[in-house]
């Protein structure tokens, strides 16, 4: 393969990781623009719905792109009572309260996968998903590549509930002026664990995306839940249209640095970006905020 064409392979590597990453960390972005939480429990919802995917497909022969709709249902729920009977007590508390309260939900879901799943690696084994296109030397994986388009659609979908919904106005709303929305009639506590919901069912479909073509395991929660950060950091904090390009970014950014530098730099660079655009661009790459 020409050099030309290993750049080529790679740069594809990078964007089709880029669009699961995105979509890895709408959630993330979502509830912080409207909640001002940061979630550490992030990557145990995508795990979640990983192995929501994994045993639908496994058990009950279900098409792994089939429980996709099933995974966001699972995890909305969970999101919701979550959020309605726990995170809404942290809301107004100084962000360290939250910080602490949503890691201690991660060790719990990451206890009970554990336990009842146990450490093994499961790989979901899909025929029509394992086969590839080949364009001369390149070569593009047709379960990445639904991941990726799907996981953009995802967020694309997201955006825009957001802006042309009346739920997205109230959620809009509550996340600018919250007095002013309570005054024209919404409910925040209400608006918050929907929101918390929605974020939750968009990372479990991000974890059903991840198990169309890599191992599910129960402690992949944690990588998913950094990456997210990064990606959010580098989109422009609570503003859900940057995670795109946030992810975009990572994604290519790592898949230079596993082609001409070395695998196990990957998390590496992910830090260094973060640094970098904290340190010269704090409001992200496309400059905007919480939910702009």
């Amino acid at each position: 393969m020409t050099f030309l064409a290993d750049l080529i392979q790679t740069l594809i590597n990078g964007i089709l990781q880029g669009g699961v990453y995105a979509a890895a960390a709408v959630g993330l972005s979502l509830i912080f623009g409207v909640s001002g939480i940061l979630n550490a429990a992030h990557g145990e919802l995508v795990m979640l719905g990983a192995f929501a995917t994994y045993w639908l497909a496994t058990l009950y022969r279900i098409d792994p792109l089939l429980t996709l709709p099933i995974s966001f249902g699972l995890l909305f729920g969970l999101g919701y009572a979550l959020q309605y009977f726990v995170l809404n007590r942290t809301l107004g508390r100084p962000l360290l309260l939250s910080l602490l309260v949503t890691f201690g939900i991660s060790l719990v879901l990451l206890n009970v996968a554990l336990r009842l799943w146990s450490a093994d690696y499961r790989l979901l084994r899909t025929p029509y998903l394992e086969r590839s296109f080949v364009v001369g030397p390149l070569i593009v994986p047709f379960a990445r590549l639904v991941a990726c388009v799907l996981g953009v659609a995802m967020v694309a979908a997201l955006s825009w509930l957001l802006a042309s919904t009346r739920l997205g106005r109230m959620i809009r709303a509550t996340a600018q002026d919250l007095e002013m929305a309570r005054m024209v009639g919404v409910n925040p506590r209400a608006v918050y664990a929907v929101t918390f919901g929605l974020g939750a069912g968009v990372s479990g479909v991000a974890g059903s995306l991840v198990a169309l073509y890599a191992p599910v395991e129960p402690n992949m929660g944690l990588t998913y839940t950094l990456f997210a950060f990064a990606v959010v950091v580098l989109g422009g904090l609570g503003y859900t249209g940057g995670v795109v390009w946030g992810g975009l970014t990572l994604g290519v950014a790592q898949a230079l640095t596993e082609t001409y530098l070395e695998a196990g730099l990957s998390l590496l660079v992910a830090f260094a970006l973060l640094y970098l655009i904290l340190r010269f661009m704090p409001a992200g790459i496309m400059g905007k905020g919480r939910l702009e």
